[in-house]
């Protein structure tokens, strides 16, 4: 049987989104590129708002300091697949210009990128952000699920 959409999971899935999005932006500086991708930002928000539906959205319920570590939760999910998600993005890339010669080379890569991005991402201002917006986002899932439901 399917959950029933709730007001707690819209509120959770935008509020993740926002800081998604945030984080996003935080990090396009350190990667040092020339012409940043434009829909970067966009991804993670979208990434985002998945996450924050199906885990923050399900987490409500509790008191708020609960809430708060769910949101900090949330966003350790939501920095763990959008490593996952580039990670396999730049593989595939890469795979496409013909730089692996076996499949198993290429996946073993998955690795080596997602370590460099977490190496560029563990900055202060990301971090806090992804902390801090994860409690705000929590608060607020926590807010609306007593609010509306």
């Amino acid at each position: 049987m399917r959950a029933m959409p709730t007001g707690a999971k819209l509120v959770a899935g935008i509020s993740v989104a926002l800081v998604a999005f945030g984080a996003a932006t935080l990090f396009l500086p350190a990667l040092n590129s020339p012409s940043p991708p434009r829909w970067f930002a966009s991804a993670n928000a979208a990434l985002g708002f998945v996450v924050g539906w199906r885990i923050l959205g399900r987490m409500v319920g509790g008191s708020y300091r609960a809430a708060m570590s769910a949101g900090t939760g949330t966003s350790v999910w939501l920095f763990s697949w959008a490593l996952l998600m580039f990670s396999l993005r730049e593989m595939i890339l890469r795979s496409l210009d013909k730089r692996y010669r076996t499949p198993t080379e290429a996946l073993g890569n998955v690795v080596e990128i997602a370590l460099y991005y977490a190496k560029l991402a563990l900055s202060v201002e990301v971090v806090s952000a992804l902390l801090l917006g994860g409690m705000i986002a929590g608060l607020l899932a926590e807010f609306a699920n007593r609010r509306w439901d």
